[in-house]
């Protein structure tokens, strides 16, 4: 028995429905189950009220697995204490002498939890599961239900990543679009390099990025300088100029570059490359000199596509991947209509909606209407919940399913989930 459980069991009354009695024979109502204290520190509960015999009682409430475990807890040194009014604990194992004086009734619930709830809380929690907790049970939810918990999920998600984006605006200085240049710069290095874009971003001054915007040779230059990739051996017109224009701002600018070895190609298809990821970049940069305000000008979702998918890319990427080798096959290195999604969701949609917040402006409804407007994502996670049958039709329900697996499910924390709710509420 765990002790979270019962304050599960408490919280929502998951009891049967036999009459309540105090441990000593008086019949007990719970008028008032209480407010559940989320903090350590102080009684479970507060603001209870329950009738034992006449008498009414308005106090706190405390929940301990054994009666002896609020000795063991010196709760009767604690002041915070003094005002229970009902000491409810899953086994009675002995009197506690604070509580008789203080005329303090206990409830032992051993017999009033239905055994399937422990049984149901038993499965949830099992190892053996493969991908979630629940998903022997989860078909059980009714849609309207797990509906309504996934729009809580989705806001709880976005109203997270604004809060990152928040602080991560004080440390830059409260610069919108050095901010935007250093998410962007963490989501172009996806999942394998995206730390070491991270560090790439940080390696030099924003402001240097800003004064030479308005040449695009300077730009490529910058951007694959300081990331050490001009250390090649060449004789291409193209790579000859990004050194000498490297060389110049690297003296004017005071940079040092990063050792190349940050960055990985291992397993990568090569339309994934860093350097393809950084051209990608320098691109953009040189397109729109205020890509923030652009991008928060922008009123419908389907106009932020244009944006990164209409670029004018240099040749000399025509018929290369890295610096230092040509390709057999000539292509234009675009970005594709997954990555803008994936920009949109982890990047401008929650800049978009802290920026609108900061100009006393709510832009939540529009956001969420962009997400129901992006189509569902494919990563595994997802894949995991279209095989027990949940698949998600846009990219709002999909990072709902996200955010339930990542902050629920791993977690186990299915006593804060309205789906571990439901599965322990519905055996009764």
């Amino acid at each position: 028995m765990k002790e979270k459980l019962l304050h599960f069991i408490w919280r929502f009354q998951l009891l049967n429905s036999l009459p309540l009695k105090t441990i000593d024979g008086q019949s007990i109502e719970i008028l008032e189950r209480g407010v559940w204290n989320k903090v350590d520190s102080g009684p479970d509960f507060s603001l209870g009220k329950i009738k034992i015999g006449n008498a009414i009682w308005a106090g706190s409430i405390e929940i301990h697995i054994q009666s002896s475990d609020w000795d063991l807890h010196k709760h009767s040194t604690d002041a915070a204490y003094q005002n229970v009014i009902l000491h409810v604990v899953y086994e009675h194992d002995r009197d506690v002498e604070i509580l008789k004086e203080r005329e303090v009734s206990t409830l032992e619930l051993k017999k009033y939890i239905p055994q399937e709830v422990l049984r149901n809380y038993e499965s949830l929690l099992e190892t053996h599961q493969n991908f979630i907790p629940c998903e022997k049970s989860i078909h059980l939810i009714q849609k309207e239900k797990l509906n309504f918990w996934l729009d809580r999920l989705v806001i709880d998600r976005l109203e997270r990543k604004t809060d990152e984006i928040e602080s991560e605006y004080l440390k830059n200085h409260k610069n919108w679009e050095q901010l935007l240049f250093k998410k962007l710069a963490y989501v172009f290095g996806l999942k394998v390099n995206a730390e070491a874009f991270e560090i790439w971003a940080d390696s030099f001054d924003f402001k240097v990025l800003s004064k030479i915007q308005l040449n695009p040779d300077y730009v490529h230059a910058l951007f694959f300088g300081q990331a050490g990739f001009l250390e090649v051996e060449s004789t291409d017109p193209f790579i000859v100029q990004m050194k000498k224009d490297y060389l110049f701002l690297q003296a004017k600018y005071h940079l040092t570059p990063l050792n190349p070895v940050v960055f990985k190609f291992f397993r990568l298809r090569p339309v994934s490359f860093p350097t393809i990821r950084l051209m990608q970049l320098a691109t953009l940069y040189t397109h729109y000199q205020n890509l923030f305000a652009f991008l928060m000008g922008t009123k419908s979702v389907e106009r932020i596509f244009p944006i990164f998918k209409d670029l004018i890319y240099p040749e000399f990427w025509n018929t290369h991947f890295t610096l230092d080798k040509e390709s057999k096959i000539n292509s234009t290195k675009s970005i594709t209509s997954d990555m803008v999604e994936r920009i949109i969701i982890n990047v401008i949609l929650p800049m978009k909606f802290i920026y609108s917040k900061e100009r006393g402006e709510n832009a939540s409804e529009e956001l969420l209407e962009w997400l129901k407007k992006l189509p569902a994502e494919k990563n595994t996670v997802i894949d995991g919940y279209k095989k027990l049958g949940l698949k998600p039709n846009n990219a709002f329900e999909s990072q709902a399913y996200l955010e339930l697996k990542k902050h629920f499910c791993n977690e186990k924390k299915c006593l804060n989930c309205a789906i571990g709710l439901q599965i322990l509420k519905d055996v009764r």
